[in-house]
Order: structure tokens, then C-alpha cells, then sequence
């Protein structure tokens, strides 16, 4: 039996082998990761005093659970103890992949931008971007990094005591003590002793990557419990953003320039409301289901969501190349302006890159 709600449906049949939440949360997560981008340019570019670079602060600050949330789905689906993955899989096909892509994006960009307009035009120059890859190539890196992990991280979750005690140990060393270093005086000392420590095990994203296992194979709540728990994240996620806001303008404004401290994906002020993000939409998931039409526009998105994330830099490169920045209306505005063009366009070059074969999951 079927309830239809808006573009979603309540179903008490079995669940599609796709997991659609999943699929919900790449959209949304692909759009804040565009939305981002469009405006942080213009963040950098002008006065930390100024009312416009306090609307862009909040705009970015709201939206810094973009990259968590594809951790976290990572996390939930290499981690599946039913999804055999094998040492020769990760060296032979998943790591091969991501370093292709890395190596053959970052020449794309450095190309780009050393021979592009303005470019230096200095071979030096060209091979250095393209050693280092572009600003947001990050991504990859962090992805091989976690994939060489995942046979490690697959035996941490085998016991979900140890795995909560994972992420418990997570929080303090990789979301509150590096965010204490920033702090005068108090800050150089838990420096010193971090350094000293050298306790790296939990640091990083692969807190997100278990936590992603962990949210996902939780027990379906009820609706009285989904309610409260909802209710509760989202309190939390509402903290979360504004602890990121004061304290990137609390900082900005006394350094007289931006810090994007309280901006990083790893602060536990971020991972609080990427994580009320994945779990408002695992509750989501337990008790709906998309409609066909939504299930295929939204299969779409997410299918290209990969490209999309690979693609977006270049075309906001090419808009600003036509003036169309965030500058041309107000912050929101602009800002809205700005990543609706360019997600339209790296979405249609993502589904032409899809089609080519051998291209899917290197270049989109």
C-alpha cells in the first residue's frame, strides 16, 4: 500500500536495492558544493567589515556539510560488510580511477589557468599546478587516502562499540582540540602537546566515513521517536551553523581578514550539522519512498553528481570570463544566480562525459 506525499511516497514494501536517500543527499550535497564555490570568491576579494561579506559568511557557513554528507554515503557503502571489497579491487580498480582522474583534471586546470587568459604562460608554473591540482582536486586525495583504509576501517565496524568508541575519539582530537590551536597562548600549548602526542589515528575524515556506516545501518525509529530525534538535530544543526558564523567573523574581523577556521569540514560545529543532515534524511528514507518521475530526476542528479563536483571550477571560471559574478545583484541573489548557471552546465557536460565509454567514474 502506497500514500502519495508531494513528490515522495510512503511505502511498506521492501526498499529498492538503489538507496534513494542517498541519492537525495549527493543532489543537495552537489548543489551546497556548487553554491559554495560560486560564493567564496568575492568572500576573499572583499572587506570583512562590510555588510555583503557578512551575508556570503552566512551563506557559506550553512552550507559546509556538503562534502561531510559524500564522506558519509562513501562510508556507509564501502563499509557494508555484505559488499565484499577486496584488497585487488581497491589497487587495481577504485585507487587506479581516482588517481587518473586526479592526474588528468589537474593538467585540465593547470592548462587552464597557467595558458588561459591572465595565465603566466611559465612551464614552471604549469607543472607545479599540476602536481598540487586544483583547489577543490582535494577531494580525491582524501578519497584514496580512505580507500587504502577501508580494510581497516571495514574491521573497526565489525563491533559497533568500538566503532562508536572510534568516532568518540574522533571528536575531541579531530573536531575540538585542532580548532583550540587557533587561541592565543592556550592554543601554542595544545599545540605543543598534539605535537608531542602525535596521536593521528582519528584525525582526518574517516570519523565521517564510520559515522556514514553507523547512521545508515541504525535501526528505523518510530514516528513519535523520529519526531523528537528530528526535532533534536535540528536544533543542533541550527547551534552548529551559528557557532560557524560568529566565530568566522570573530576571528576574520580581528585578523582584518578572512579565516576560514571555523569553516573546515573536520571543526565539530561542521560535522554536527553534517550529521543532522544524513540522519534528518535516513529518517526520511525509513518511511518514504520517491514517486517514479522524482525517482528518475533525482537518479539523474546524483548519477553525475561525481562530474559535476570534477567540472563545476571550469565554468564558474567561464562566467566570470562574462562578468557574471555574484557582484551583479545582492549576495543571496547573485549567489543563487551564479550556481544555478554554472550547476546546469556542469551537469549537462557531466551526462555527456557519462556517456563516453570507459569515462564513467575517472572523468565524471
Amino acid at each position: 500500500m502506497r500514500r502519495e506525499s508531494g513528490g515522495a511516497t510512503v511505502a511498506a514494501s521492501a526498499p529498492p536495492s538503489r538507496v534513494e536517500y542517498f541519492d537525495v543527499l549527493r543532489c543537495v550535497a552537489i548543489l551546497a558544493v556548487v553554491m559554495i564555490h560560486a560564493a567564496i570568491t568575492e568572500w576573499h576579494e572583499i572587506s570583512v567589515e562590510s555588510a555583503r561579506w557578512a551575508e556570503l559568511t552566512w551563506i557559506n557557513s550553512a552550507l559546509r556539510f556538503s562534502v561531510p554528507i559524500f564522506f558519509m554515503i562513501s562510508g556507509a557503502l564501502f563499509l557494508d560488510p555484505e559488499k565484499r571489497v577486496s584488497r585487488g579491487s581497491l589497487f587495481k580498480r577504485r585507487i587506479p580511477r581516482l588517481l587518473i582522474a586526479y592526474a588528468l583534471w589537474s593538467v585540465a586546470y593547470a592548462a587552464l589557468s597557467v595558458y588561459g587568459p591572465g595565465g603566466s604562460r611559465d612551464l614552471a608554473d604549469f607543472v607545479e599546478d599540476a602536481v598540487t591540482g586544483h583547489f577543490h582536486l582535494w577531494f580525491l586525495l582524501a578519497l584514496i587516502g580512505l580507500n587504502l583504509a577501508t580494510p581497516i576501517l571495514r574491521a573497526v565496524v565489525e563491533d559497533r562499540r568500538i566503532a562508536w568508541y572510534f568516532v568518540a575519539l574522533a571528536v575531541p582530537f579531530g573536531a575540538v582540540l585542532p580548532l583550540i590551536t587557533g587561541i592565543p597562548v592556550a592554543g601554542d600549548l595544545v599545540r605543543d602537546v598534539l605535537g608531542s602526542m602525535r596521536f593521528d589515528l582519528v584525525i582526518g575524515y574517516s570519523g565521517y566515513f564510520i559515522l556514514g556506516y553507523l547512521l545508515h545501518t541504525s535501526r528505523p525509529r518510530t514516528s513519535s521517536e523520529g519526531r523528537r530525534a528530528l526535532a533534536a538535530w535540528t536544533v543542533a544543526a541550527l547551534l552548529g551553523i551559528a557557532v560557524t558564523i560568529i566565530g568566522t567573523t570573530r576571528v576574520s574581523r580581528l585578523a582584518g581578514e578572512t579565516d576560514e577556521r571555523f569553516f573546515d569540514f573536520t571543526t565539530l560545529n561542521v560535522a554536527v550539522v553534517s550529521v543532522a543532515v544524513f540522519a534528518a534524511a535516513k529518517a526520511w528514507g525509513d518511511a518514504h519512498r520517491l514517486s517514479p518521475r522524482w525517482n528518475r530526476l533525482i537518479g539523474i542528479v546524483a548519477g553525475a553528481s561525481f562530474g559535476v563536483y570534477l567540472v563545476h571550477p571550469s565554468f564558474l571560471w567561464l562566467l566570470r570570463q562574462f562578468d557574471v559574478t555574484t557582484e551583479i545583484a545582492p549576495p543571496l541573489i547573485g549567489v543563487l544566480v551564479v550556481t544555478v548557471a554554472a550547476f546546469l552546465l556542469s551537469l549537462g557536460a557531466s551526462v555527456l562525459l557519462r556517456l563516453i565509454p570507459g569515462v564513467r567514474g575517472v572523468l565524471a
